[in-house]
């Protein structure tokens, strides 16, 4: 688990910044005040972690199959003369400890760059800092619409659906012949703890309806079909005639589903193509996956997200506590607030700007309607 998130010279955050995580973290606030650099930091060391590092050599990707964050000049604060760039973390992995990249530009090579890894407790060894890194989930908001059809690709060995969802229907696929079952804190229905079968319920759960059905499993075929319903008839449908958000929402529900104790969840935009209640939900689905010992971060604009899981604090059914959930609001002016839930469900710290429209243009109307 993540612990802390310390950054100095990266991108927008010049002075060393510290960013206190939890079990489940919520990032929201003013467009382009470093919500996504933060994000960017952790799944940064994620990708450069594919390859088992050295404590001496560690050539930082900034460009794979999560970020494309372009070279050296990119990552680099612009407004300050330091050259080193500072990534480091709290972790919890066998006990508390603190790691720390200083990450350098190559000069013969701007798209990799170098970093000496610095640690705090010796006997951590760099393949542990790797096995955790590597298992980090990530789905981003450019997530993959509705398609006809998947080719059958093998999957990453840590398992994951991949940033656009892109692996989805293949995890989908493998898992039954991994048989791979969810945690007991997410089981719904009766009928199986299977990874396909409760990505149905909680499709039909969180959407009000839906039926999947996944044609091509059979050796001979080289191709997958997702059939999809929104309607409980036992009819399925090509994804493509089915509603935009059963396809967005999808990577997010394996994803959660396969996500095992100890890992990481990122997720960007939940939200998107959601009604409201929808919203909700998710958010529901995502505090139950948390309570399972998985750590997730949320970054979201929507008012129904952060509301989902002050009622998810309080829902006897989910099995978290408003103290292990933290959100971290970013401001206009680059800084960030840490803003707790009470065990009431209530937020006493409401800073200004913070999910504060709806009462503005409520406001408003009132005001021109006179």
């Amino acid at each position: 688990m993540l612990k802390n998130v310390i950054l100095k010279n990266f991108k927008c955050f010049k002075d060393e910044t510290i960013f206190k995580t939890n079990r489940l973290n919520l990032l929201t606030g003013i467009n382009g005040r470093g919500k996504s650099s933060l994000l960017q930091s952790i799944l940064l060391i994620t990708q450069s972690n594919w390859n088992i590092w050295d404590k001496n050599e560690n050539p930082i990707y900034p460009n794979s199959s999560y970020l494309e964050l372009g070279g050296y000049k990119d990552i680099k604060n612009s407004y300050t003369t330091q050259r080193d760039i500072s990534v480091g973390f709290d972790l919890a992995i066998r006990e508390e400890t603190n790691i720390r990249y200083v990450i350098e530009e190559n000069e013969q090579d701007n798209l990799t760059l170098n970093a000496k890894l610095h640690l705090e407790n010796e006997d951590l060894s760099v393949k542990e800092i790797s096995t955790f890194f590597r298992n980090i989930h990530y789905v981003s908001a450019d997530r993959i619409g509705p398609k006809k059809y998947f080719e059958k690709i093998s999957i990453p060995k840590s398992i994951h659906t991949g940033a656009k969802g892109e692996y989805t229907i293949n995890v989908l696929y493998y898992s039954e012949k991994l048989d791979l079952t969810v945690h007991e804190n997410l089981y719904l229905g009766n009928d199986s703890y299977s990874i396909v079968i409760q990505t149905e319920e909680w499709l039909n759960y969180i959407l009000d309806g839906a039926n999947l059905n996944l044609i091509g499993k059979e050796e001979e075929s080289s191709v997958l079909t997702l059939l999809m319903n929104n309607k409980n008839d036992g009819k399925t449908y090509k994804s493509v005639n089915i509603g935009f958000g059963y396809s967005y929402i999808l990577p997010l529900i394996v994803t959660g589903l396969i996500a095992k104790p100890g890992e990481v969840v990122i997720l960007e935009n939940p939200e998107a193509h959601l009604h409201p209640r929808a919203q909700s939900r998710i958010s529901e689905f995502f505090a139950k996956v948390a309570s399972t010992g998985v750590q997730v971060f949320i970054e979201s604009h929507s008012e129904h997200i952060l509301n989902g899981l002050r009622v998810a604090s309080l829902n006897q059914n989910v099995f978290i506590d408003h103290s292990d959930i933290n959100i971290l609001y970013f401001n206009e002016g680059f800084e960030h607030h840490e803003i707790q839930i009470n065990e009431k469900g209530k937020i006493d710290n409401w800073p200004t700007g913070f999910f504060d429209q709806q009462d503005i243009d409520i406001s408003s109307i009132f005001k021109w309607s006179r």
